[in-house]
């Protein structure tokens, strides 16, 4: 439980503060202060009180509002993790630690001084190696940062299509495109940080990655030949082959330029079609509407997400588009886009006409890996891989590319979020190094639509029944999703505590039992 310390801390004569009695942090508890307009968080951990910067590094929530777990809080918002210990970021989508401060307790007080303690300096020995990371979203630039942070010393290269630095990818279709302040941190870090950390950007088109020579050929005429590398090339968009698909103001989203384009042509149009109603379509769909736009959503199912979530979900997300004017055409295809030189219109399958001076197309990726060379893929384009994210002598894959054992040992499967390819950059980066870092994290991701935030904890490709806690009305729930029994995802909706509790629950690998997994929420309230 997060509580408020004793209120009114003062400041001592030599510099440090006196933040309250040593009673007033119990072990489970999370006690947010403020010592001199700075957020810190308390917690006890047997006979220490530890104390660390109260505010989440990424998007800037209250961590006092978040949920303990052992020796790490989980952020209420994005769930990013952190070492109460040392601060360190445990788990994304924070790719900063928190600074943590020295503390005592002095004559039964809490004595804390603001001065930081200095962050740990990895030694790194000289190292004739060369590392190369293909890709510098999410996996590529998590796995660059945990090589150097771990201590790796040889020649690193991160090599990428885009010029722009690393940067938030999920800020494009829910905060770029409306115009809404979106507080996550884009980009990832800034230039400075690659060059004091002597890693090489890099960018090019790559022509092939020969798995069996250890090379990486350019569309220059140069190559790269790496002692270790990681595949993170992502995903490329599809696009439904019909008439007019290339017209102007027909687009897809996947990059910073996409979105740019995206965004100077909303600013021209009025009426927008967004064809899918997958968690970019959407997401594309409630940004435009915020800019003003009259948009219609295309879609195969009779609800949004009606794959991933199932249609009872779905249709809460359908209420949310509606009562903010989105005309939702369910059960439709696209027959054609429509115009001479630039889209006007999107005809469907049924012979209707929708008015459109802009299209966005959602229609999933393909992962990118057509140059891969060496490695048998599977049917839809993904490198298998082992639990250590392995794919072949001295190369790895992760992000959208990687088809992984989910947990470590379960079905081969590919997940398309921001946050769980973060994890295998990082777990990547750790085998790279030959260290025994297993990927069995819990898969995590969020979507939003109007400042509205959806939490999914888990993985169900399939499920028996979805057992509803809360108002799918409101909305203001939990949902389990349930296979033989055993509840194997869980979605949230303005559940902030019950989402971060339920991650901790999953890391405990129990077959949970809805009964059981909704009392063990209620008892961490």
């Amino acid at each position: 439980m997060a509580e408020e310390a004793e209120t009114g801390p003062k400041r001592r004569p030599d510099g440090l503060w006196d933040v309250g009695p040593a009673t007033a942090v119990a072990d489970d508890q999370l006690v947010g202060v403020e010592l001199d307009g700075q957020k810190v968080l308390l917690a006890r951990s047997g006979g220490l009180i530890l104390a660390v910067a109260g505010t989440c590094p990424h998007a800037g929530a209250p961590l006092a509002e978040g949920v303990r777990c052992g020796d790490r809080v989980i952020c209420p918002w994005h769930k990013a993790s952190f070492d109460l210990r040392s601060g360190a970021v445990v788990e994304p989508p924070a790719v900063d630690a928190l600074p943590h401060y020295p503390t005592r307790i002095e004559a039964g007080r809490i004595i804390v001084s603001l001065q930081a303690m200095p962050a740990p300096e990895p030694q790194a020995a000289h190292d004739d190696r060369c590392f190369v990371i293909l890709g510098a979203g999410a996996a590529g630039q998590s796995a660059a940062q945990t090589l150097r942070e771990e201590g790796f010393g040889g020649r690193l290269v991160m090599v990428s299509h885009e010029a722009e630095l690393p940067y938030d990818r999920t800020v494009l279709s829910k905060y770029k495109l409306s115009g809404e302040p979106g507080a996550e941190k884009s980009p990832l870090h800034e230039a400075e940080f690659y060059e004091r950390h002597r890693i090489e950007r890099r960018r090019a088109e790559i022509v092939e990655v020969d798995a069996t020579s250890a090379t990486v050929h350019f569309a220059d005429g140069t190559s790269l030949t790496y002692d270790a590398a990681l595949l993170a090339t992502g995903g490329i968009p599809k696009t439904p082959k019909r008439p007019g698909i290339g017209l102007r103001g027909v687009f897809v989203l996947r990059t910073a330029a996409d979105a740019d384009a995206i965004l100077a042509a909303a600013k021209q149009a009025k009426r927008a079609v967004v064809v899918g109603a997958g968690f970019i379509s959407m997401e594309v769909a409630a940004s435009l509407r915020e800019r003003g736009l009259e948009v219609t959503v295309v879609m195969p199912g009779a609800t949004p997400f009606e794959k991933p979530l199932g249609p009872t979900i779905g249709a809460v997300f359908a209420r949310l588009h509606q009562k903010q004017g989105i005309v939702l055409r369910a059960r439709e295809e696209v027959a054609a886009f429509e115009g001479d030189s630039a889209v006007t219109a999107v005809r469907l399958v049924s012979g209707e006409h929708l008015p459109a001076d802009l299209v966005v197309i959602g229609g999933g990726i393909s992962p990118a890996t057509g140059m891969l060379r060496g490695v048998t893929l599977r049917e839809d384009g993904g490198v298998p891989v082992d639990r250590h994210l392995r794919a072949a002598d001295r190369l790895w894959a992760a992000g959208d590319v990687a088809a992984f054992p989910l947990y470590g040992d379960g079905e081969p499967i590919r997940v398309e979020h921001w946050r769980v390819a973060q994890q295998h950059g990082r777990h990547a980066a750790l085998g790279m190094l030959g260290r025994e870092a297993p990927y069995v994290s819990v898969p995590v991701f969020w979507t939003i639509h109007f400042l509205k935030r959806l939490d999914y904890v888990g993985h169900a490709r399939e499920w028996d029944d979805i057992v509803v806690d809360g108002d799918l009305e409101k909305p203001e729930f939990i949902a389990l999703y349930v296979k033989a029994g055993r509840v194997d995802a869980v979605i949230g909706w303005d559940r902030d505590k019950d989402v971060a509790r339920a991650i901790c629950l999953f890391e405990e690998r129990r077959e949970w039992q809805s009964g059981p997994f909704l009392a063990a929420l209620a008892e961490g309230r």
